[in-house]
């Protein structure tokens, strides 16, 4: 049975943490994880259940961290396992990794500006955040890497905190609003390259769907931490 691209990052996470713990997961647990509500990761393990690619299970008594009633846990089931090694085993370029790797490898050839200050910027992001947030973090990184030094840069540096807050605040709605803002500066851009923009499009609206997503206080981190990863790039 198809599935969208976020079910597919759902079922990595399960899987990563199925492994680091080697027993059932709390919805709870990848919602952190994945950095979506608790209601939001519970609704699609049963919806990947309802696929296949989930199983769940009652925890009760001595099996549980805390003492109370009982509470519903999930497992990967095979059909997940097998899902997995067909996405390892892809190299096509929707594969963040995989993207990811040759932007930085043209800006290391000089095919983009600010290829020295590249892998600084990504570095600023914490080791420790979510990955979702670590990857919309990266994905508009690279949109504002790829706008140079010209006059669409000196736009958003102008505009970025007008843009993702409302009366002083980071909103879900401004950080969507980044997304598409972004994208069209890139698009006016002399040197644009319209296959590269095809590319990011795509992860642009991923980014768009995870925002979408993301619980008030992980949206209010995402547009601060943006405004700090992003200050090396305004400042140059």
């Amino acid at each position: 049975m198809k599935l969208t691209q976020r079910q597919e990052v759902f079922i990595q996470r399960l899987l990563d943490l199925y492994r680091e713990t080697n027993g059932p997961i709390h919805y709870s647990i990848l919602a952190e994880r994945v950095g979506v509500s608790p209601f939001t990761a519970y609704d699609m393990l049963r919806l990947l259940e309802e696929k296949g690619y989930v199983t769940s299970e009652y925890r009760t008594g001595s099996e549980k961290p805390s003492v109370g009633r009982s509470e519903i846990v999930f497992l990967p089931t095979e059909l997940a396992q097998h899902r997995l090694a067909e996405l390892a085993r892809d190299t096509d370029l929707g594969n963040w990794d995989s993207v990811k790797s040759q932007v930085m490898e043209r800006i290391r050839t000089c095919e983009f500006q600010d290829r020295i200050m590249s892998e600084e910027i990504l570095a600023r992001v914490p080791p420790d955040v979510p990955d979702v947030l670590r990857y919309c973090i990266e994905v508009m990184t690279i949109v504002i890497l790829r706008l140079g030094k010209g006059e669409g840069r000196r736009v958003l540096a102008e505009h970025l905190s007008q843009i993702i807050e409302w009366k002083g605040t980071v909103t879900r709605s401004g950080l969507m609003l980044l997304g598409g803002f972004t994208l069209g500066l890139l698009a006016n851009e002399s040197n644009s390259d319209v296959e590269w923009n095809m590319l990011f499009l795509e992860h642009i609206r991923r980014y768009q769907s995870l925002v979408m997503d993301m619980e008030p206080r992980l949206c209010r981190w995402l547009g601060d931490s943006m405004k700090d990863v992003f200050a090396p790039i305004f400042a140059v």
